[in-house]
């Protein structure tokens, strides 16, 4: 094949490459699947071929960068070994695209991603902590966290051959990493910095040639359009999920919720519960501070139940002064538990600076999972009938 031929054909392969990798990301609105592809895509022999790569992301309170995935082997013994397997099984990209459910469960792939856990690189003191561009040239040896903190400051794609890059990761236990033929790509939408790539050859020495560099450019803006869109989705998907005033979960999702867990306790044979709070003389609060001092109860009451309960139990608004708790795995007696302690915390609290002193009643009813989820409400708002007729600030089983 001629010069111009073989250019034409490595062309048309970047493009088809792209194209992949373009429609793979559209396909989902899970960031972690996008990633997934991304890093795949970095990585795949039929990609861009790099050993390994980090995915960095901006964390919530936009404080930190932090490795939310990364891929590749961690070790050169596995590398050789992952390597192996790749040739024999002829393993490309669109092929390792199914597999991201079994990446997500395999603790070998997770590996890469554990090690960096430790590593985050504050937003606020890129300057302080960023390389300058002399030391760069000069030294044969840096910190990976000033090469990228010049990187973001700079916002343009970086790649030395000549550079190794070391990085203390692990924590307590204290681990040296080292990375060399790297390339360092920042995602940034709209002029905001979002993230960082970063991949490097370290097993295969392989160099990073300015094709492999724009190729990685080119899929660092991808990813960060797709993570852009896919935080968005998040985001809607959060804001018809949370009661607008109180900030824990709405009666939809309440809903959506107890269908799924009322099928978990079937199949699992393990008990599920429900507790129905109501506060006491709401009404009565509402006519002597006002609504907007109400609105203030409603929202320190639903904190103090989050504060209370296990991360993995549902809290949520179902409607004016109600709420609702979803237990998993919890049984009547443990349950009671519950809403007894949650009962006297309440009772024990002055809201709003003081202001406001209030009781709450509670129906609290089991299930082993074969009941609709209409029946199950039914069993606690009557037990919570009864707290309230048999005179209020008290738990009622049913």
């Amino acid at each position: 094949m001629s010069g111009p031929e073989a250019k034409s054909h490595l062309l048309l392969r970047e493009l088809e490459f792209r194209m992949a990798v373009t429609t793979a990301i559209l396909s989902t609105l899970d960031l972690d699947q996008i990633l997934y592809v991304i890093l795949s895509g970095i990585t795949s022999g039929d990609g861009l071929g790099f050993n390994r790569a980090l995915l960095l992301l901006d964390d919530d309170s936009r404080r930190f960068l932090q490795v939310r995935m990364a891929m590749g082997p961690a070790s050169e013994e596995a590398a050789h070994r992952i390597w192996t397997e790749i040739d024999r099984h002829r393993v490309s990209f669109s092929a390792l695209l199914p597999r991201f459910a079994a990446y997500r469960e395999d603790a070998a792939c997770q590996e890469l991603t554990e090690r960096f856990s430790s590593f985050a690189l504050p937003l606020d003191r890129l300057e302080a902590i960023a390389a300058s561009p002399h030391a760069l040239i000069l030294q044969s040896e840096a910190q990976l966290a000033a090469v990228l903190a010049r990187c973001m400051v700079n916002r343009s794609p970086f790649c030395s051959n000549a550079l190794r890059l070391n990085q203390e990761v692990g924590g307590s236990e204290g681990q040296m990493v080292e990375m060399v033929h790297v390339a360092i790509v920042p995602l940034s939408v709209g002029g905001t910095l979002i993230g960082a790539i970063v991949a490097d050859n370290v097993f295969s020495r392989t160099r990073v040639d300015s094709d492999r560099l724009r190729g990685l450019h080119a899929i660092g803006n991808l990813a960060a359009l797709a993570i852009d869109r896919a935080r968005l989705h998040a985001r809607t998907v959060a804001m018809a999920e949370v009661d607008g005033l109180t900030g824990v979960y709405n009666r939809r999702f309440y809903r959506q919720r107890v269908r799924q867990s009322l099928e978990l306790a079937r199949r699992g044979g393990q008990p599920l519960a429900v507790v129905l709070f109501d506060l006491d003389h709401f009404k009565r609060t509402n006519d002597e501070h006002g609504h907007l001092v109400g609105d203030e109860v409603l929202k320190q009451v639903a904190q103090l139940l989050v504060q209370q309960v296990r991360q993995t139990d549902v809290v949520a608004r179902y409607g004016g002064e109600e709420f609702i708790l979803l237990l998993n795995n919890t049984s009547r007696d443990a349950a009671v538990r519950v809403a007894e302690k949650l009962r006297q915390r309440v009772k024990e609290t002055a809201l709003v600076d003081g202001l406001v002193q209030l009781t709450v009643s509670a129906g609290v009813t089991c299930t082993s999972g074969d009941e609709s989820a209409d029946d199950l409400f039914e069993r606690a708002d009557q037990a919570l009938y009864r707290a309230k007729r048999e005179g209020r600030d008290r738990v009622v089983t049913g």
